[in-house]
């Protein structure tokens, strides 16, 4: 059984079809009207009285007089060629006759200059001219700029009637098949970039063919990814908000038990440690996926550089306690347009992971500068053990833990994606390089507020 044609194959021919039918009509129509055109002067010249003109003129003052006719300007229209040709082809003029019409010449003009029997007549396209001395010559009137098969202004007239089509064709085509790919192509990137609610324009989806089905599946493979990643994060934050009422309940049974009797310190304090692990943990969860599921709403212009200053006097303590320092060089008025709690979270989530991973006796460098194209640029340096360098990247993937053995593994593997959520939602961007000698410099982009 042969298959049924596609619709977008139907309509590819049904253009290619369109464009070769309109370039005959265009290309028949051009040589029609530039042949016309060029073989107006020849038709009227044909039609005149040129050769009972020339025959006078050779009868009255012979072979001289002819010639001196024929050489005159004024005796012929523009777009003819005169050709007084003797028995042997000769021009009485002594001018080339065109080698495309030598054959012709030869068949239909020749013969009559060359005697003719008296119940016979061969066929010639060219009156005779008769001198008085009884030499016979064909008169011969040819279109001067055109050959039997066109000529340079014709041939110019289908290439222009080629290159219209082309073009006409070309932009349906891109307007029938680029355009609707086109506009796909950038809902699947805006997809990609994680706007879950994209959808293919409705004149894509509403096409009758491949590329509409294309749109289709598309939407429906949107729909499906924004249920399960909903799902996912309705998921989330039901279990946090289950976790947190057994933690509660965790945290006032141990204060009962505490009254009634008291644990040794270290037992106790390894509970409380592990109880502040679980909160941390819990808050980290339900922070990343509301920053996931709710766009920004809260939007203050505020200045970074007292931000971070105010962020690094809270954090002192801390460092101490890692025997760290924190050296803070910020330009003033680095003004942002966003949320507060937000950016303040998003800075702290980097300062402390820095902290950590710091070692006894070194600084933490955060810089906070004017960069270019109307942005800031914040950078938080440590000269802890690093990341490998081809996994700079996943650090900001949710629960992805670097740290080399020894380290601080205490985080929950959240802090740097959520900074990665809270500068996204500001415009911003963050990401993490090499620094030198050794470390990990992580750099942070915000607009500029105006």
């Amino acid at each position: 059984m042969t298959p049924h044609p596609s619709k977008l194959y139907q309509r590819m021919a049904l253009y290619i079809g369109a464009a070769i039918a309109a370039f005959v009509l265009l290309g028949v129509a051009s040589l029609v009207l530039v042949a016309s055109q060029q073989l107006q002067n020849y038709l009227a010249a044909r039609e005149g009285s040129l050769g009972a003109e020339a025959a006078r003129v050779l009868d009255q003052g012979g072979q001289s007089a002819l010639l001196a006719w024929m050489r005159d300007p004024n005796t012929l229209p523009n777009g003819v060629a005169l050709y007084v040709l003797d028995g042997s082809g000769r021009d009485l003029d002594g001018k080339p006759l065109p080698a495309q019409y030598q054959n012709f010449v030869e068949r239909f003009v020749l013969a009559g200059t060359r005697g003719e029997a008296d119940n016979f007549r061969p066929i010639r396209l060219a009156p005779l001219l008769v001198a008085p001395d009884g030499t016979r010559y064909a008169f011969l009137l040819l279109p001067d700029r055109i050959a039997p098969w066109g000529s340079p202004t014709a041939l110019a007239a289908v290439i222009a009637a080629a290159l219209v089509v082309i073009a006409v064709v070309a932009a349906f085509i891109a307007r029938a098949f680029g355009k609707p790919i086109a506009e796909l192509q950038l809902a699947v990137r805006a997809l990609a970039r994680g706007r879950i609610a994209t959808r293919a324009p409705v004149s894509v989806s509403g096409r009758d063919d491949e590329i509409g089905a294309l749109a289709r599946d598309f939407d429906s493979m949107a729909e499906q990814l924004e249920s399960l990643l909903a799902s996912r994060q309705q998921l989330m934050r039901d279990m946090s908000h289950e976790l947190r009422s057994p933690l509660a309940r965790l945290q006032a049974a141990l204060a009962l038990a505490e009254r009634k009797q008291p644990l040794p310190a270290p037992e106790h304090t390894r509970i409380l440690t592990e109880l502040e692990r679980m909160n941390q943990a819990i808050g980290d969860v339900l922070r990343f996926t509301r920053l996931e599921a709710e766009p920004l709403q809260i939007k203050h212009l505020l200045r970074i550089d007292e931000l971070l200053a105010t962020l690094i006097e809270d954090e002192s303590d801390e460092a101490l306690t890692h025997e760290v320092r924190i050296d803070l060089q910020a330009e003033q008025d680095l003004s942002v347009v966003g949320d507060p709690q937000l950016l303040r979270s998003g800075f702290e989530n980097v300062l402390r992971n820095a902290i950590r991973h710091a070692p006894a006796g070194s600084a933490v460098e955060v810089r906070a500068q004017r960069s270019t194209n109307d942005s800031l640029l914040i950078s938080i340096e440590d000269r802890g053990p690093g990341v490998p360098a081809d996994q700079l990247e996943r650090i900001f993937e949710p629960y992805v833990r670097l740290a080399a053995p020894g380290n601080d593994r205490t985080g929950t593997g959240l802090g740097l994606a959520i900074a990665r959520r809270v500068f996204a939602a500001h415009g911003g961007d963050i990401s993490a390089v090499l620094a030198t000698p050794g470390g990990l410099c992580v750099r942070i982009r915000l607009p500029q507020a105006c």
